[in-house]
């Protein structure tokens, strides 16, 4: 506690007496007694404060001790020039400290970094006084480059697929930092607006298809893109601090500190609960945090992080809090495992998973309500939600339907899928299904490969299946079961499935299966192509044709 006194007085008075009688004669001095004057103590206040973060000021607490009371005032001086006052009332000694909060702001606008001083005056005339010392700075962060975590290799960069409109233009999310706030072209700092308002947080991008554009042209300025991790990943992010403000007047100036004799850090606290905090920060400088653990299934999830600051004297001594705090809020899909790409593979397009197809896996775990701790829960979650039509998502991805007749389509020709080359065309299905809205089963299954082999499902490969007689299915887009799916025959020449088990059991995006225990006949009950094993009385080739079927693996070459 610091206490500010103004002293007291005694007035001494002397009298000498002289008395004279014929036995004796003394002298004897008297004085007056001692007055008690009054004395402001400070109760504590902020010695550094941020007026531009959200809730900062300067806190300050002081009390009147002695007799009596005081009509006061509360001044803010810069210099020795009143520029603003923040309190006036009647001080009563013994009562409790009295407690004022000053927003950093003087005639309306924040006040420029600096040092200012709190003075506690009485309203008029002579009387204790009280000053303390505040230093204004600027605190705040730039970029957030989110890494590895501790165990290592476990982020990615994220894919975008259109641009202006166009699919098929691929955009990988910035390797260096996926959270920049800074000046734009001709701003004045990093901090702040022009008008001397702090620059506020950047939202999150939540388109899933093209990222952040200015015209033809990437944003350059500021930009909030999600991040994937491998699931349970403990993110760590690397923060960069500003090194710039602006005046109220809009000019540049510096951030003000290092304050002379304190240290300031900083400190992230996640919505999750944890809180890291960095050592002694400069401006410019970077400091690193690690986050709290990520969920543990396949899932997106939002993390917000409170920034907030602290200072200590220099070399040691107790942290006290800088008012106030700036918050950003980050976006994380998370992966089963790593992303699987063809070996060699290069281009923008392979960096990592598509931001659309990691949107539409967390998108249907949590409609339907399926665990993705494990391969076959995603697996789940992906044949469910892309065949949709029941079970709580109403319509199969991007609206398409099974290219055959009766449905409008011409025959069961590849759309999106190319032989030969083996490539998929993912971006213009996902596209608002930019080469129409029929499919056909190479095409499902090119889809499927590419989009669990995203998220880290291991040894996705497709499945050829000889020539079917079919029982009763329920194509893909299509109201109900059939046994008529071209009109009149109904069979397969061929058809793509999907494994990743080498063909133990398999997976079909295409189809359901009648799983009522007569699946040649009509009506038929929903049965789902997930992980369905080969053999037996519930297995693949058993429901799917009342022929035996034969199979082949093959290797698609996007995939590893």
């Amino acid at each position: 506690m610091t206490t500010y006194r103004r002293a007291g007085f005694a007035a001494c008075l002397g009298a000498a007496l002289l008395v004279s009688n014929a036995a004796a004669q003394s002298t004897q001095a008297t004085q007056s007694p001692v007055v008690k004057r009054s004395i402001l103590v400070s109760d504590g206040h902020s010695r550094i404060l941020d007026p531009k973060l959200a809730g900062g000021g300067a806190d300050f607490a002081f009390h009147l001790e002695g007799t009596g009371s005081l009509a006061a005032q509360v001044r803010v001086l810069d210099g020795t020039s009143p520029i603003a006052t923040v309190w006036t009332g009647t001080h009563v000694a013994g009562a409790p400290p009295t407690s004022v909060f000053w927003d950093g702001t003087a005639g309306g606008q924040f006040v420029d970094v600096g040092d200012y001083a709190l003075r506690v005056s009485p309203q008029a005339g002579p009387g204790p006084v009280l000053t303390v010392p505040v230093s204004v700075v600027r605190l705040g962060i730039t970029e957030i480059e989110f890494q590895d975590s501790a165990a290592g290799n476990d982020e990615w960069q994220m894919v975008y697929f259109k641009k202006n409109a166009l699919d098929g233009q691929f955009f990988a999310t910035p390797a260096i930092h996926e959270y920049l706030c800074t000046a734009e072209s001709g701003e004045a700092s990093d901090l702040d607006l022009d008008s001397g308002a702090p620059r506020p947080a950047v939202a999150i991008h939540t388109a899933t298809d093209e990222p952040v554009m200015q015209g033809t042209a990437y944003e350059t300025d500021s930009f909030n893109y999600p991040l994937s991790y491998l699931a349970g990943a403990s993110p760590r992010l690397e923060v960069t601090f500003g090194n710039s403000a602006t005046t109220a007047s809009g000019q540049r100036q510096i951030v003000g500190y290092p304050v002379a004799g304190f240290d300031i850090r900083a400190t992230a606290t996640f919505s999750t609960g944890g809180s890291a905090t960095s050592g002694p920060i400069l401006p410019g400088g970077t400091a690193t945090f690690d986050g709290d653990p990520l969920t543990a299934q396949v899932d997106r999830t939002e993390v917000t992080v409170t920034w907030t600051w602290e200072y200590a004297p220099a070399g040691g001594g107790a942290w006290t809090d800088v008012p106030g705090s700036f918050a950003t809020t980050h976006r994380f899909y998370t992966l089963i495992g790593a992303p699987k790409f063809k070996a060699g593979a290069s281009g923008t397009k392979y960096t990592g998973p598509w931001v659309e197809v990691a949107d539409y896996l967390s998108s249907w775990k949590n409609t339907l309500g399926i665990d993705t701790s494990t391969e076959a829960g995603v697996v789940e979650a992906h044949v469910k939600g892309f065949v949709g039509q029941n079970g709580g998502i109403p319509t199969a991805i991007e609206g398409v339907v099974y290219d055959a007749y009766p449905l409008g389509g011409d025959g069961g020709a590849t759309h999106y899928h190319s032989f030969g080359s083996w490539n998929m065309d993912l971006s213009a299905l996902l596209n608002d299904h930019a080469k129409g809205i029929y499919v056909n089963c190479s095409d499902n299954m090119g889809a499927t490969t590419t989009m669990l082999s995203m998220m880290g499902v291991e040894n996705v490969r497709p499945v050829r299946l000889g020539p079917m007689t079919l029982n009763a299915i329920w194509g893909i887009g299509a109201p109900g079961y059939t046994l008529s799916l071209w009109g009149t025959a109904h069979s397969f020449s061929y058809h793509h499935i999907v494994t990743r088990t080498d063909g133990f059991s398999v997976i079909d995006t295409c189809m359901q299966l009648d799983a009522d225990g007569n699946p040649g006949a009509l009506p038929g009950t929903p049965g789902w192509n997930v992980d369905r094993i080969w053999t037996g009385p519930t297995g693949y080739d058993d429901l799917s044709s009342t022929n035996t079927v034969s199979t082949s693996l093959e290797n698609l070459p996007g995939l590893n």
